[in-house]
């Protein structure tokens, strides 16, 4: 039976889906969650280290930055869904910073890793979450957000943005577009942090993701 292999955000592991993978299993679903290497790797290392962990027939699920990459991995036969959870969605031959708003003056150097902001009630975490999130929270590259990466768009795309991720986040800037062109998303009422802050809403998206692949 396939599974669902799941790809942490910015300054996260896979210890940021526990909660997810808890109610998938409550929910009859099978699901495995990946680390992304830090350093100073490619956009096509990091499809690399989500592909090691994909079986044909498997659905990937994106959380924010992660998105971009479960994206990138449509391009291989063995994945049978994308499903992204505010998430930026990029195209064929775009770069992750092409679909993050307004770009700035000048980017980084490729080699810059970013610094983790600790989390808090302003984001939606409770006091104990929050010290729990902050203890695990780690520098992200900016190298894989410069590659262009190629998508298979015959590959059925599922697509939920979070109801209160604030509005420089790129994910917001892909729920315009899609406001604009009028094309159908489903909303979870929650925060950026879904996986965290509202695994069971998150689960029960990816659940129904998965469904329209058995039926």
């Amino acid at each position: 039976m396939s599974k669902c292999v799941l790809v942490h955000g910015a300054f996260r592991g896979s210890w940021a889906w526990d909660r997810v993978v808890h109610e998938l299993s409550s929910r009859g679903v099978t699901a495995v969650a990946v680390d992304l290497r830090g350093g100073e790797p490619s956009m096509s290392e990091w499809i690399d280290d989500v592909l090691c962990a994909v079986d044909p027939g498997d659905v990937v699920v994106g959380h924010s930055m992660g998105g971009v990459v479960a994206r990138a991995a449509s391009r291989w036969p063995q994945v049978s869904r994308v499903v992204l959870i505010a998430a930026p969605v990029i195209g064929s031959g775009q770069r992750a910073v092409d679909v993050s708003g307004p770009p700035p003056a000048s980017l980084p150097p490729r080699t810059t890793n970013i610094p983790a902001t600790p989390v808090s009630e302003a984001n939606g975490f409770d006091a104990s979450l929050a010290a729990w999130g902050n203890e695990r929270l780690s520098p992200t590259p900016f190298g894989p957000r410069l590659d262009v990466v190629e998508v298979d768009d015959q590959v059925p795309l599922s697509i939920a943005f979070c109801s209160h991720t604030p509005e420089i986040f790129p994910s917001v800037t892909s729920r315009r577009r899609f406001d604009a062109e009028g094309r159908g998303y489903e909303t979870i009422e929650c925060h950026h942090a879904a996986p965290l802050l509202a695994p069971a809403a998150v689960a029960d998206f990816i659940a129904r993701a998965v469904s329209q692949d058995r039926t």
